[in-house]
């Protein structure tokens, strides 16, 4: 068994319903006593092994689990989860938890025409030294399952923690690690610091920009072989591939290029973004350079049917 003796931090960057990114970064600690997908030794081979779905759910979510009790009903279960937001400039606190409690709601629940997750009662409040005083919510569900949450809003996020087990008295024991997790959270600019799963919108962003987060995951004078190894498991591409896909990274005289995104132009033509990490003599990062070019789709002509 493996538990870091300081938690590890997690920094995560939501997504939005129109397909953006927040402008927002969402950043929490492991609290004591529990780990994450992090806290494990061998993390970054656990992420490269994830199918393109779970990357884009561990871009917005933090699981926790104690180590005797890792899966299963019966185990409590801690997490923090981020939302993109846009409701006139302010994420809306109880919108948020009514999505909560619907999305808590199982199928089968539905089918037997039960009661939806409700709210019980306001459990408690705590205080928090980055996000002011949080309200505890105490939910129950169809299941009987027993779950407190604590909401709370800033710039274009909504952030919410969510700790679960089958039984009230189950719950009350684990209430230090759910505020101990709330109020590790702090609130960021991407400028500041990046999230651990990177997202790059070539559409959107300029040619400088990228190079500027690039080189802050892999810096000038990393080793190539540290780059390859940082940018398989923290760099996403479009279309939620992970660059670790093969033939998405490719090795060219020591150098290493990839292709970042696209976007499409007027009539049948795309932009296409590319990235070089430039090694030096002594196979170091020298540099990171940003070439677009535009091609041309070629539609294939349709052969006719037979009928």
């Amino acid at each position: 068994m493996f538990l870091s003796v300081q938690g590890a931090e997690y920094c995560l960057r939501p997504g939005k319903k129109d397909g953006t990114q927040a402008s927002t970064i969402v950043c929490c600690s492991t609290p004591a006593g529990w780990q994450g997908w992090k806290d494990k030794p061998d993390y970054q081979n656990y992420i490269k092994r994830l199918d393109a779905y779970s990357i884009e759910w561990f871009g917005r979510l933090v699981a926790f689990h104690q180590p005797n009790c890792k899966k299963g009903p019966e185990c409590p279960y801690l997490s923090l989860d981020t939302r993109g937001r846009d409701s006139g400039g302010v994420p809306d606190v109880q919108q948020g938890l009514r999505d909560f409690l619907d999305e808590l709601e199982q199928p089968q629940d539905r089918s037997r025409g039960l009661r939806l997750c409700v709210v019980v009662s306001r459990f408690g409040s705590f205080h928090t030294e980055n996000s002011g005083v949080l309200t505890i919510w105490q939910v129950r569900c169809p299941s009987g399952s027993q779950h407190l949450v604590a909401l709370l809003a800033e710039r274009d996020v909504l952030v919410t923690i969510h700790l679960g087990a089958p039984d009230i008295k189950d719950i009350v024991p684990k209430l230090d690690a759910f505020k101990e997790l709330a109020r590790s959270v702090r609130i960021t600019d991407p400028s500041l610091t990046l999230p651990d799963i990177i997202e790059i919108d070539a559409a959107r962003m300029s040619g400088e920009a990228i190079r500027q987060q690039l080189l802050q995951i892999t810096p000038v004078g990393t080793s190539m072989e540290k780059v390859h190894e940082v940018l398989e498991w923290r760099l996403r591409l479009k279309g939620n591939q992970p660059v670790r896909t093969p033939g998405n990274l490719h090795w060219a005289k020591g150098d290493l290029y990839t292709e970042i995104g696209s976007y499409p132009n007027p009539g049948p033509f795309a932009t296409v973004v590319e990235a070089f990490w430039k090694s030096d003599k002594w196979h170091k990062l020298r540099d990171v350079e940003l070439r677009r070019h535009v091609i041309e789709y070629k539609s294939k002509r349709a052969i006719p049917v037979r009928h």
